[in-house]
């Protein structure tokens, strides 16, 4: 089977292509390269595809590839909220128009399933005592949902009998990755429990989000490959249960793993976070089975705690660092002149 990965070298992308290699899967890598040059990055052979390609998806065509592809799967993407906002039209033309594109193509060269990497948040707000499902209502509150729901709808109209589409609802993503990234909630609480002895929130903690492992994420991943599909179109959430928290919650959770003397710190009560969502992933579990999160919450902590231990001398101001921020490398690869505005490559 040959499967091609757009988007295979980031936070996400090199677990996946890792897992499907070790599975005998024949990889095809496609990647801007935006975040692959950072210093802290941890490959070896087994995290890169059988045949990489360094392109922008925007100007990536199909008819490129010399290969018969059976699975596209798209994990391109400017990707969270504040790029989401700083970034609009990159994100637009990149989550949204250039994933179509590349559907499209797939479709007309007769590549059986495409895989999108979808999100929850798109949920945007909701009450919190119900767990939401598939088929809620949407709610999409930054520029980054939006664009997931914009290709969630143009995907439905493309499926057919033979071209499949899955799209994955995933969680907010978490834990150790080869290219890491600190920019996200989990992964941020561990980092200043480390750095700083304490867990500062930007926010009064009071939204819900759910989290997957990378690792959990690459496995649906892996699942959605070799599922039989019975409908043209399927969105799924993808998490588990037992991984829906409240902000304040989860620093409370990750500091009692990390040690007593971590303090939890509210930066400003008043600050409220619009997104919150409790999100049910009931339906994952009926149709995975054996490929949903298995990931322990105290062996994620623990692992990229003793992993940033390590690296304690490079945490400083990690906020606002290329090394470890997806935001701060895009301004700095724009303020040395390397990629334009519109984060194309120059």
């Amino acid at each position: 089977m040959n499967v091609l990965i757009i988007g295979n070298l980031g936070y996400v992308g090199i677990p996946v292509t890792k897992l499907l290699n070790k599975n005998k899967i024949n990889t095809i890598g496609i990647d801007s390269n935006w975040f692959h040059i950072n210093s802290h990055s941890d490959f070896d052979r087994r995290n890169f595809p059988n045949i990489q390609i360094f392109e922008d998806v925007r100007n990536f065509k199909l008819s490129k590839l010399n290969y018969s592809i059976d699975a596209v799967i798209y994990l391109a993407a400017v990707s969270n909220d504040p790029m989401g906002k700083k970034y609009k039209n990159a994100t637009n033309k990149i989550n949204y128009k250039a994933c179509i594109k590349i559907a499209r193509e797939a479709k007309k060269h007769n590549i059986k399933k495409f895989i999108f990497a979808s999100s929850c948040s798109m949920y945007g707000k909701t009450d919190g005592n119900k767990p939401i499902k598939e088929n809620n209502s949407l709610n999409p509150l930054t520029h980054y949902a939006k664009s997931k729901i914009n290709s969630e709808k143009k995907l439905f109209n493309l499926s057919d009998e033979k071209f499949k589409v899955i799209s994955l609802r995933f969680a907010t993503a978490a834990g150790f990755s080869p290219n890491l990234r600190l920019d996200l909630v989990f992964n941020d609480f561990i980092a200043n429990a480390i750095l700083k002895k304490k867990i500062e929130l930007l926010s009064a903690g009071t939204s819900w989000r759910p989290l997957i492992h990378v690792e959990d994420m690459s496995r649906a991943i892996f699942w959605s490959i070799n599922y039989k599909m019975k409908n043209n179109f399927l969105a799924v959430n993808i998490g588990s249960n037992k991984w829906n928290f409240r902000i304040i919650d989860l620093a409370k959770k990750i500091s009692k793993i990390i040690g007593k003397n971590i303090v939890v710190k509210i930066k400003d009560k008043k600050a409220i976070d619009n997104r919150s969502y409790k999100v049910d992933f009931s339906l994952f579990n009926k149709l995975a089975k054996n490929y949903t999160p298995k990931k322990q919450f105290k062996t994620a902590v623990n692992e990229l705690e003793n992993y940033l231990k390590n690296k304690k001398n490079r945490l400083k101001n990690f906020r606002q660092s290329p090394e470890w921020s997806r935001m701060s490398q895009l301004d700095n690869l724009i303020k040395k002149n390397k990629i334009n505005s519109e984060l194309f490559w120059k």
